[in-house]
């Protein structure tokens, strides 16, 4: 089939490697300039995704793993969460005989490694730097603000949270804020940083450390709109009176921060010809990380959901990839909801049940490996 993917960031670029090698002629259409135009730098940038050990796999068998630089990838071997009342729960990569749950990758970096490989696919065909003008649904036909006319099979939009497929293709949304912003920072440490990602819950909102290396690290800190660091000076005693206790004296390198909003398209699928993929269907509360798993795992789906698919039969195809991703990630978001709002709640009753919760997790072996492999992707 002539597929056309809208679109060409982490998701997007997934797409379209792994719908060529599933057989498929690719185009990538690309606001931006292309990645492998921009030399990546040393230091780390502050757009970071905790990739999990099932999509890393998956990110190998594509070859994309060999090429992200080594300096801007960190795995890392247990996770742990504390809540507001001070239960803390670990889960351990021992605990399920694996040598890692997941790894913190740089963006850019893995952008870059995925248009390293596109550029070697004789099927796929990359235009950069043009969006898309119109899209005619009845002719499938898509033309572009410079004028190309392109046939097309399917349109995958992975053109984000504001997506342009989405909206030619008449796909509404429903979301809204979460009235917080999330301030992100990368330091550099005089003490070492353990290969292990944590979280604490405070009323006001939690707080997390991602690892990056030995003595760098992301740290996280959520806040209510109007609370949020306007200057470096106020970021640097923000930030060293949450994490100083746990990472002692160290160097603020870079930071920002960006406002939480939860968004879902309403459908998945539109026209025989449209289907919507990572941030343009649905974009999630970043507590767990989950944004970009979501997105690999959406990509899987329908690369598999395709398989042996003509263009009378998309619409089945399609069908089956909206079911499955639809449920799949309603429940990711519910669950991050009940975690954002139950962990920093101030009332009695969801504190003692997070607290029996987490007692029981800890005692019972069994539930808790069973949590071990869905936050590896393993399920």
């Amino acid at each position: 089939m002539q597929i056309i993917v809208v679109g060409g960031g982490m998701v997007g670029a997934a797409s379209a490697l792994a719908l060529a090698r599933a057989g498929h002629q690719v185009t990538v259409i690309e606001a931006g300039a292309s990645p492998l135009e921009s030399t990546p730098t040393e230091q780390w940038d502050i757009r970071i995704s905790s990739v999990h050990r099932a999509n890393l796999d998956w990110l190998d068998a594509l070859g994309v793993l060999a090429s992200v630089s080594a300096e801007k990838i960190c795995s890392y071997s247990s996770l742990a969460v504390q809540s507001v009342d001070g239960q803390r729960l670990e889960f351990n990569a021992a605990d399920i005989a694996v040598p890692t749950l997941g790894a913190m990758i740089e963006n850019l970096a893995l952008q870059h490694a995925l248009w390293h490989r596109l550029q070697a696919e004789s099927a796929v065909t990359l235009q950069t730097q043009t969006t898309v003008e119109s899209i005619d649904w009845n002719q499938r036909q898509l033309r572009t603000v410079d004028g190309d006319i392109m046939a097309f099979d399917l349109v995958v939009g992975a053109d984000g949270a504001q997506s342009s497929v989405a909206r030619l293709a008449g796909i509404g949304q429903r979301g809204w804020d979460y009235d917080m912003r999330c301030l992100l920072a990368n330091v550099t440490t005089e003490q070492e940083i353990p290969a292990a990602t944590w979280e604490v819950f405070r009323h006001s909102g939690p707080y997390a450390l991602l690892p990056l290396t030995t003595h760098q690290a992301c740290l996280i800190d959520y806040a209510p709109q109007g609370q949020h660091p306007q200057t470096e000076s106020e970021v640097k005693q923000r930030l060293e009176t949450q994490f100083r206790s746990h990472i002692g004296d160290f160097q603020l390198q870079q930071w920002g921060h960006f406002p939480l909003r939860r968004q879902r398209a309403l459908r998945y699928h539109a026209h025989g010809c449209a289907v919507l993929v990572g941030d343009a269907a649905h974009s999630i509360h970043p507590l767990a990380g989950q944004g970009v798993n979501l997105g690999f795992a959406d990509v899987q789906a329908l690369v598999q959901a395709l398989q042996g698919a003509s263009p009378d039969t998309l619409e089945r195809a399609f069908t089956e990839y909206s079911q499955q991703r639809f449920s799949a990630n309603q429940r990711m978001m519910r669950a991050m909801d009940m975690i954002h709002f139950g962990f920093s709640s101030q009332h009695l009753l969801p504190r003692l049940a997070i607290a029996s919760g987490m007692k029981v997790l800890e005692q019972v072996t069994p539930l808790k490996r069973k949590l071990i492999e869905l936050a590896t992707g393993y399920n």
